[in-house]
């Protein structure tokens, strides 16, 4: 058996997260459950503006995922999943799709609206997610690139593009804003 490269990986493990109902298939209705666990771990109503673009951000990717997929299917076995993020172009020909996503999740962890996400906010945002302090801190630390002790909207945005394009190592800290970590 061959062995899968870091990103293909990193996406194998995307999938189990969003298939939510684990059917073997990622749909839209799966990306909307990952939209309604941010809204109820931040207290937020689906109508309100942070949930709302984080819905469309989802949308967006799930539009993207589509179009590099089977015309006429709408939902994705782990292997059309994996093939579609990585013929998206997030690099080159779509990179608005992870910068979206960047900035809908940013807005929804600034709660203090300080345009910087602390330790606190990142602890908070982790129930999202049902990672541990430990493993938060550490995913932190790795994410603050620029040793400020907050995480910028940069920081996010750079660290969704290492996850879903640099084959670096499997455990890069950018798959914590997608529930890999």
């Amino acid at each position: 058996m061959a062995t899968l490269d870091p990103v293909t990986r990193r996406l194998r493990r995307l999938f189990a997260v969003l298939d939510t109902d684990d059917d073997g298939y990622v749909t839209w209705s799966d990306h909307r459950r990952v939209v309604e666990a941010y809204a109820s771990a931040y207290g937020l109503a689906t109508d309100e503006p942070r949930i709302q673009a984080l819905e469309r951000a989802y949308w967006a990717q799930w539009l993207g995922l589509l179009t590099h997929s089977v015309p006429g299917v709408e939902r994705l076995d782990q292997d059309g999943f994996v093939a579609a993020h990585r013929a998206v172009g997030y690099d080159t020909d779509r990179p608005e799709i992870l910068e979206n996503l960047a900035a809908a999740i940013f807005r929804i962890m600034d709660t203090k609206g300080d345009k910087r996400v602390s330790g606190e906010e990142f602890a908070a945002y982790l129930t999202v997610w049902g990672v541990s302090g430990d493993e938060g801190s550490v995913a932190f630390e790795r994410l603050d690139l620029d040793r400020d002790a907050y995480l910028s909207h940069r920081e996010i945005a750079r660290s969704l593009r290492a996850f879903h394009l640099h084959n670096d190592n499997l455990n890069n800290p950018g798959g914590i804003f997608l529930g890999v970590y």
